[in-house]
């Protein structure tokens, strides 16, 4: 199992992302939060008090993500959904102002729909194997 984590400098691009991700059957679901670019904090920004940043965030001056990531069962998936973020997007995600996509391995999980589906198919995997058994050899 993998994890992929999709930071969108266009958060236009949201809707599609995620709809694509449904359409290519990925049983994670996604979880979404809003993210913002170390690069994108600007000295200035400090020196604003708390409610003048919320402010100045409110009128657009800050700019933000959207970070996508989700739990994904098969390597061939995470290769597939990729490539499709990166249509949507328009283009390579090396450009300047895409965003980033990377993979981490999952080695241990609990919760989740993922989750509940390979329970789910492991214990019907079982029991026909079960059922294929006899007593008499």
């Amino acid at each position: 199992m993998f994890v992929l984590f999709v930071v969108l400098n266009q958060p236009e691009f949201l809707p599609d992302v995620l709809y694509k991700m449904k359409q290519l059957g990925i049983r994670g679901g996604a979880t979404v939060i809003d993210s913002m670019g170390a690069t994108s904090i600007t000295k200035d920004l400090y020196k604003v008090p708390v409610i003048g940043g919320f402010m100045k965030s409110i009128d657009g001056d800050t700019h933000s993500n959207k970070t996508v990531f989700s739990v994904i069962e098969r390597e061939e998936q995470v290769e597939r959904v990729m490539s499709h973020v990166e249509d949507i997007i328009g283009g390579d995600m090396k450009q300047a102002n895409k965003g980033i996509m990377f993979v981490l391995p999952v080695t241990h999980m609990r919760g989740g729909e993922l989750n509940r589906h390979i329970i789910s198919r492991d214990s019907k995997r079982l029991l026909a194997e079960q059922q294929n058994q006899t007593e008499y050899y």
